[in-house]
């Protein structure tokens, strides 16, 4: 039993005031130590998530006012690995923690399936230890600062440090406490740019509410919901909850860049659809590392606020009421319409909206409101309904032209008049038709009797040949499609001969001088080839359709380069198969490998080069040797 306990300094993780118990109560070994601990000798003295915490309290001295929970809540790192697993087993996690079951916890937080590792040495700020031995006269280990992901001090904004202590595997039974001695500050330089040290910054910022703050847990399902719904509101998925995974993927990467998402142990393969951002946001059942979690929670603009506290939803119309838009209607624009509907088209790859008013009148759009007028827009009406009849009724009555009465009812007259038929509607305007084709003698109404009916399209069709005799057979066409295209299907023989005859087509012969075009290409492509290769950033495959691109024309390449014999030449010398351009990838992988001073493990390299796991053991060779040199 312990005869005290030391007071925990401020952000103080657990294993580290045990450390500083096992100095100051004088045992001669760890075991020792341990006895006075938990009664027990063969504890693990665990840094993250220790077993055991009930012994614990039982062990410590009768004026103690601590409890299991406010151990695990406070001083280790358990509000970090539990924040985004179900409610349930956050529970069952915690009471493995108090009791016996230290092996059983990591399997059940879905540590052992991530493939993030913990840090593998204690870590520390080198200004919070020069305000330690201020204030306390000793150093401690801080809680935050052993957080995977963790790479900058909360405090005091620079690069955490590693100690000389181990996190695992060494002294497993013995607490070891943080010294000048084992935290000596490292000259080396880590090479992080200003953007990448700015996003590590928020990225802390959101770990450090994770460690204190009390959010409350959810099902996996409600960020799954969460998310879908984020991405709909970018436009990275749609209404039916299909995501769109290169889009995803590739907006994803271009956001943090490689590099930062290699330091955070979470880069994304871009050629491949199975990774864990895709399982992140698809697979309802699986776990995964907050790291993720928070990397996901910034790309897609929220807080961390929002996605545990504020249901996220995708409203591509806003909230309703929405307008109705018949105009025939006395409550015009009034926002009266609630039922609507949100499909997505397939046809037009958008999300459509179907509103239906209690008059009857139902609409759609396409495509979402970005703007507060985008409120009045109408793709196509499905629907007219009573209201809208009866007022095209009433128009009718008052004997108006067709274009006008269109333009009362706000739709175009193929529609007045097709709905005028629906009804069955006798029109002004049918009747006007009628008369004046009765009265003109120049034109012939057309009969039922087909001989007739074909004389009198002959005749309107040399009429409008004489009223536009400089108009070709298309422009004609054009100007009355009915009569010309009555007369195709039927009289097109007669047709054919009285049709203006065809204008003749005068050919520019524009001859290219392929020789002088040649040379021209040719010192473009080198240049563009010497660009593509001494550009930063992931190489790219050099291919003809790249080079095209680059060049501003690569139709030229791709349809004419049989004309270009040096440049094609040129071209098959430079330009990349597969297997060439993976190994490039590979010793570009390597470099970055070995500027970052990271050991140089395959895995490592074909996870910076992005080769998939299809193509590895063909260069498992090559790799092996490009290590050893």
């Amino acid at each position: 039993m312990m005869t005290f306990f030391p007071i925990p300094y401020e952000d103080e993780l657990l294993y580290s005031i045990l450390a500083r118990y096992c100095i100051a109560s004088g045992n001669i070994s760890a075991k020792s130590a341990l006895d006075d601990i938990y009664g027990n000798r063969k504890v693990t003295a665990v840094m993250d998530l220790p077993a055991h915490m009930d012994n614990l309290i039982n062990n410590m001295p009768l004026s103690n006012e601590f409890t299991s929970d406010v151990l695990i809540e406070k001083h280790t790192l358990y509000p970090f690995y539990s924040a985004f697993i179900p409610p349930e087993r956050a529970e069952t996690i915690k009471n493995y923690m108090k009791g016996r079951k230290g092996g059983s916890i990591y399997n059940k937080i879905g540590l052992m399936a991530s493939s993030i590792t913990m840090n593998h040495y204690f870590k520390f700020c080198p200004l919070c230890i020069k305000e330690d031995l201020e204030k306390y006269g000793c150093l401690y280990w801080h809680r935050i600062h052993q957080i995977t992901g963790i790479l900058i001090c909360p405090s005091h904004k620079v690069l955490l440090q590693d100690s000389k202590v181990p996190v695992r595997g060494f002294k497993k039974h013995e607490y070891i406490a943080a010294t000048e001695d084992n935290c000596k500050e490292s000259s080396k330089v880590v090479d992080i740019s200003d953007k990448d040290l700015e996003v590590l910054e928020s990225i802390v910022e959101d770990i450090t509410l994770l460690v204190d703050s009390k959010y409350t847990h959810k099902p996996l399902v409600w960020f799954k919901t969460q998310y879908m719904n984020a991405l709909m509101k970018k436009g990275l998925a749609n209404i039916n909850g299909s995501i769109k995974q290169k889009e995803l993927i590739t907006s994803f990467v271009d956001y943090y860049g490689d590099n930062l998402l290699i330091l955070l142990q979470s880069e994304v393969d871009v050629h491949s659809n199975h990774n864990w951002l895709t399982d992140l946001v698809r697979k309802k059942d699986k776990t995964t590392h907050p790291i993720r979690h928070i990397l996901l929670v910034r790309f897609l603009g929220i807080s961390l606020d929002d996605i545990f506290n504020k249901k996220i939803n995708y409203k591509p119309f806003g909230d309703g009421p929405w307008p109705c838009l018949n105009s025939a209607a006395n409550h015009y624009k009034e926002y009266i319409v609630k039922d609507v509907k949100i499909k997505y088209s397939n046809d037009s790859k958008k999300t459509m909206g179907i509103f239906k008013c209690v008059c009857g009148f139902e609409y759609m759009i396409t495509g979402e409101d970005k703007e507060e007028k985008d409120k009045y827009r109408v793709t196509r009406v499905k629907t007219f309904g009573p209201v809208w009849e009866e007022k095209l009724r009433t128009v009718v009555q008052e004997r108006l032209s067709l274009n006008k009465t269109a333009k009362i009812l706000d739709v175009d007259p193929v529609t007045v008049k097709r709905y005028a038929n629906k009804l069955g509607l006798e029109t002004y305007w049918q009747e006007r038709s009628f008369n004046r084709e009765s009265n003109m003698g120049s034109t012939v109404r057309l009969e039922k009797n087909a001989t007739d009916k074909k004389n009198a399209y002959r005749i309107e069709w040399l009429e409008l040949r004489k009223n536009q005799p400089q108009k070709s057979k298309t422009e004609l066409r054009k100007i009355n499609s009915r009569i010309s295209s009555w007369l195709y299907k039927n009289d097109k023989e007669w047709l054919d001969e009285n049709s203006p005859q065809l204008r003749p087509t005068t050919t520019i012969n524009k001859r290219v001088n392929w020789e002088s075009r040649d040379l021209e290409v040719l010192n473009s492509v080198k240049d563009i080839i010497q660009e593509i290769l001494v550009e930063g950033g992931k190489p790219k495959r050099i291919t003809v359709g790249l080079v095209g691109s680059r060049l501003g024309s690569r139709s030229l390449l791709e349809k004419n380069l049989n004309k270009l014999p040096r440049t094609k030449e040129y071209l098959l010398e430079h330009t990349e198969d597969i297997k060439t351009f993976q190994i490039r990838r590979i010793k570009w992988a390597i470099e970055e490998l070995q500027q970052k001073d990271m050991e140089l493990q395959k895995w490592k390299i074909y996870r910076m080069a992005g080769i998939r796991a299809e193509y590895m053991k063909d260069l498992n060779e090559i790799v092996n040797e490009m290590i050893e040199k």
